[in-house]
């Protein structure tokens, strides 16, 4: 799950830099054996719905198209499973590779990125929170976004850990400034603590969680069958994205069990195949834990994504590799697919241990 306002214009005018002035060229020529992840969540049509406040988690499809399309012609995209087994058998990812991934499962992934996907013949992999498929569990960010965007409150007064806040509502702008104050928040929170603070959210709000067809367009999940298509198609995989889409590092042992195993179990009854690959909810540094690890390669998956940025190489960890976030446009999928990125972070490393070792 990325932030509320993701690609910062900074990233933007940096990628536009890295690209216009040749950089990222240089580095894709390199053809270092590494491979960079990247991960989208949902695609829309457009710029989107009023009843979302969060379109951060909603690329438009032309932009999706045109990604896949540069990416198609300049890179070889591979699928994950293919990069993991390359890594088990200890050789190295191919030579500047890119990966596709999927987060939560939502219905436009079948719908939107698919005939994109098609079209161009790229694999992916799509990390599903089965619970949300099956219908039983929302995720709990969405209830928060539906929360905001139906009140009919003018404003909402939250007791933060920091004091009381009064959030105004009256306008899009303000419910989606007040979305973007308790999403941070909440994330810090024991998962059932926040649970509960989603409900007591809800209550003062006044707003009820509604059916899942009466979601709006964007939120809806893919239906098991539509999941089964795709799998049958070749170009797809599926993988375990927990079961409600907590935070895992903020779950009890048990609780942790619980999402991973069932997870995983869902998984195998739908698809007829044990799943092999996982993603963490957020997937930041602190968003998982040690106990995590060790319960995945319990239940039997073999290798997860984080969403720490980085290229995957020979000496990446299998349950820990690297993730970008979706590039918003060609220039900032180069930048970030190419190693350019990267490449400076090194260049910019390297020219300060210089500058050190000829100081007196």
């Amino acid at each position: 799950m990325k932030t509320l306002y993701p690609s910062s214009t900074s990233q933007k005018l940096k990628s536009v830099a890295l690209v216009g002035s040749g950089v990222a060229g240089l580095t894709r020529i390199r053809e270092t054996h590494e491979a960079s992840i990247l991960s989208f969540h949902g695609i829309c049509e457009g710029m989107g719905t009023d009843r979302v406040l969060d379109w951060s988690l909603h690329l438009p499809q032309e932009i999706f198209r045109r990604v896949c399309a540069f990416l198609a012609s300049n890179y070889v995209v591979v699928s994950l499973q293919s990069v993991v087994d390359r890594l088990k058998a200890g050789e190295k990812p191919e030579p500047n590779s890119v990966v596709l991934t999927f987060d939560d499962g939502y219905a436009s992934n079948y719908h939107l990125a698919w005939p994109v996907l098609r079209e161009f013949n790229l694999p992916a992999t799509i990390f599903v929170a089965t619970g949300f498929l099956d219908g039983t569990e929302p995720m709990w960010f969405q209830r928060l976004d539906l929360a905001l965007s139906t009140s009919t409150k003018s404003f909402f007064e939250w007791k933060s850990p920091n004091g009381k806040v009064r959030l105004p509502l009256g306008t899009r702008e303000q419910r989606q400034m007040a979305l973007g104050k308790l999403l941070p928040e909440l994330k810090h929170m024991p998962d059932e603590d926040m649970l509960s603070e989603i409900g007591r959210i809800e209550r003062a709000l006044g707003t009820e969680l509604p059916a899942v067809s009466e979601l709006p367009e964007p939120m809806l999940p893919m239906t098991w069958d539509q999941v089964r298509e795709l799998a049958a198609t070749g170009l797809i995989d599926f993988g375990g994205h927990t079961h409600t889409h907590p935070i895992m590092a903020r779950c009890s042992h048990e609780a942790l069990r619980g999402e991973i195993f069932t997870c995983y179990e869902r998984l195998k009854q739908e698809l007829g195949r044990e799943p092999r690959l996982f993603a963490f909810p957020n997937g930041g540094q602190g968003d998982y834990c040690a106990g995590a690890l060790a319960v995945l390669k319990e239940a039997g998956f073999e290798a997860a994504c984080t969403m720490r940025n980085g290229r995957v190489d020979q000496s990446s960890s299998l349950m820990e590799l690297p993730r970008y976030g979706s590039p918003e446009s060609v220039w900032e999928a180069e930048a970030t697919v190419s190693g350019a990125f990267e490449a400076v972070k090194t260049w910019r490393k390297m020219a300060r241990n210089s500058l050190w070792s000829i100081l007196p």
